[in-house]
């Protein structure tokens, strides 16, 4: 049903597409028969130009006004491509009566060349019927034009001398015929073309709606590198990357846990991961993956960035404003107690493809992602709700980021389960 939804949606665009290129037609054949002198009689019994370009412009605007109000049926839309080749023809037909002469008249026609154009128009819905009906009525109605010239003429004016043809108004029925051919033939490889082109739509459809899909259980550019990958994604694929990792985690979650109704908590966690996701999608940050109640994301990993630790700084500072306007308004409301713990740190990354050949997964590998996890476990232990390496935040200056507060910085910390002692700096 997604599929048929999003089909209907191109086909109504297709539909207004074409109303609007036979409006414009229209407007222009009636400016060229207004600037150029008539051939005919003033006080003729019909003007066969303003007579078909009004009934088309009537049977366009009906057909325009049922799109926009959602009420064209296939029916009536089938009933208006017979109309509208019937409207050509009839316009070709009356040309005798204009200029009042013989029906044969009308086999010289060249608004015979219209028929082509409004087979063409049909194509643009990518639905290979309606080329099909514009078509077969093409070529009925021009049988019947020459049928209607041939029986109406006085005497045999038939000839299958090309240059007689050609000087004189006798009919030649291998050049009709050949018109008659020209129809069907050009209706014909529309006709295929579309039913071609309809699969690589109906392709291209389901890859958006595919890309759509994982784009909401996948970050957006990870989305991107599945679906526009050039090769087959296999695991042990890997980039190494400089990048800035973020972890997050919803402190007070565990006593929520223990109080609160499964409805109640997953609202509750919703309500955390609604706040961060789109301010680390703001400052270009890609969502790993989200673990429990954290959140893992990265700055310049899917995609290369040379602001990748300002990004992350400036992302930590927003967050940070909008727990505590998050806490100040769930304390109003006398819910529980909640905080979110941050630690980000930067430096060299692996993003790439693990798993299995049929259960894949981009993950981020290195030192910088433990470091990241180990800061943001480390708040705890300097009663702090954000932490980063003092290395990181020189960066982040460096690429621009603009230190508007005082930072607090913790000189040579021991952090548990890294060796060596860290510079770092609070950022919460």
């Amino acid at each position: 049903m997604r599929m048929q939804k999003s089909l209907e949606a191109q086909q109504y665009q297709s539909e207004i597409m074409v109303a609007a290129i036979q409006l414009i037609v229209i407007a222009i054949l009636y400016l060229l028969y207004e600037s150029f002198p008539k051939g005919f009689s003033t006080d003729a019994p019909i003007y066969s130009v303003p007579f078909g370009l009004s009934l088309f412009a009537i049977l366009v605007l009906t057909r325009l006004y049922f799109t926009y109000t959602k009420q064209l049926t296939h029916q009536f839309l089938g009933w208006s491509v017979i109309a509208e080749m019937l409207i050509l023809m009839t316009t070709i037909w009356t040309y005798h009566i204009q200029f009042e002469s013989q029906a044969i008249v009308n086999l010289k026609n060249t608004h015979f060349n219209y028929v082509f154009i409004l087979i063409a128009l049909r194509s643009l819905r990518f639905e290979p019927l309606w080329v099909i009906l514009s078509g077969l009525t093409a070529a009925v109605c021009w049988v019947a034009i020459v049928v209607n010239a041939i029986y109406t003429a006085d005497g045999n004016v038939i000839t299958w001398d090309y240059v007689t043809y050609v000087t004189t108004s006798m009919v030649h029925l291998g050049g009709e015929f050949d018109k008659v051919l020209a129809i069907i033939l050009v209706t014909t490889i529309v006709a295929v073309g579309l039913i071609r082109s309809r699969l690589i739509l109906l392709q291209a459809v389901t890859k958006t709606q595919a890309a759509e899909d994982l784009s909401r259980f996948f970050d957006t550019g990870v989305a991107k590198k599945i679906t526009g990958s050039e090769n087959t994604l296999l695991p042990g694929q890997g980039e190494l990357r400089t990048a800035a990792i973020m972890f997050t985690d919803l402190r007070g979650f565990t006593l929520a846990s223990s109080k609160l109704s499964p409805q109640r908590l997953i609202k509750l966690l919703s309500e955390y991961q609604s706040l961060l996701v789109p301010i680390i999608q703001k400052h270009g940050g890609n969502i790993d993956k989200f673990i429990g109640d954290g959140i893992l994301a990265s700055f310049g990993a899917v995609v290369p960035s040379s602001t990748y630790a300002a990004d992350a700084l400036n992302a930590a500072d927003e967050i940070a404003a909008a727990v505590n306007m998050w806490k100040a308004l769930r304390s109003k409301k006398d819910s529980i107690a909640v905080n979110v713990g941050m630690g980000l740190a930067s430096g060299e990354v692996v993003f790439g493809v693990i798993g299995f050949e049929y259960r894949l997964e981009y993950t981020l590998i290195g030192e910088t992602v433990n470091l990241a996890a180990k800061l943001e476990k480390h708040n705890k232990v300097e009663h702090t709700n954000g932490l980063t390496t003092l290395e990181t935040l020189e960066m982040a200056i460096a690429q621009g980021y603009s230190d508007n507060t005082e930072k607090q910085r913790l000189m040579k910390s021991k952090v548990g389960g890294v060796d060596k002692p860290v510079d770092l700096v609070v950022l919460a």
